[in-house]
C-alpha cells in the first residue's frame, strides 16, 4: 500500500514538474554575469529531474522522489532569486511576493 502511495506521487510530481518547465524561461540579460549562474541553475534542474524519471522507470522510487525534491528546489531558488521567469504562477513556484 505504502509503494502504491509512493508510486502515485512520484507521478504526479513528475507531471507537475513538466507542467513547470514548460511555463520557464531565464529572466536576466543575456551579457548579464547571471546568465551563466542561470544556465548552470536549469541544468541542475533538468539532470534531477533526468534522474527523477530514470530512477522511476527502474522502479527504484525512493531515489526518484528524491531526485524530485532536489529538482523541484533548484527550479524555486532560481524564481525566488529572480534569475528564472515562472510568469507569476504562484500555484507551481514559491515566490517572493
Amino acid at each position: 500500500m505504502i509503494e502504491n502511495e509512493l508510486e502515485e506521487k512520484v507521478k504526479k510530481y513528475i507531471a507537475l514538474e513538466e507542467e513547470a518547465l514548460s511555463k520557464i524561461k531565464i529572466s536576466v540579460p543575456e551579457n548579464s554575469f547571471l546568465k551563466t549562474y542561470a544556465q548552470d541553475l536549469l541544468n541542475m534542474v533538468r539532470s534531477y529531474f533526468e534522474d527523477a524519471k530514470h530512477f522511476y522507470a527502474r522502479g527504484d522510487l525512493i531515489n526518484a522522489l528524491s531526485s524530485l525534491n532536489y529538482s523541484y528546489g533548484w527550479l524555486d531558488s532560481g524564481i525566488r532569486l529572480g534569475v528564472i521567469d515562472g510568469q507569476s504562477d504562484y500555484r507551481l513556484f514559491t515566490m517572493f511576493k
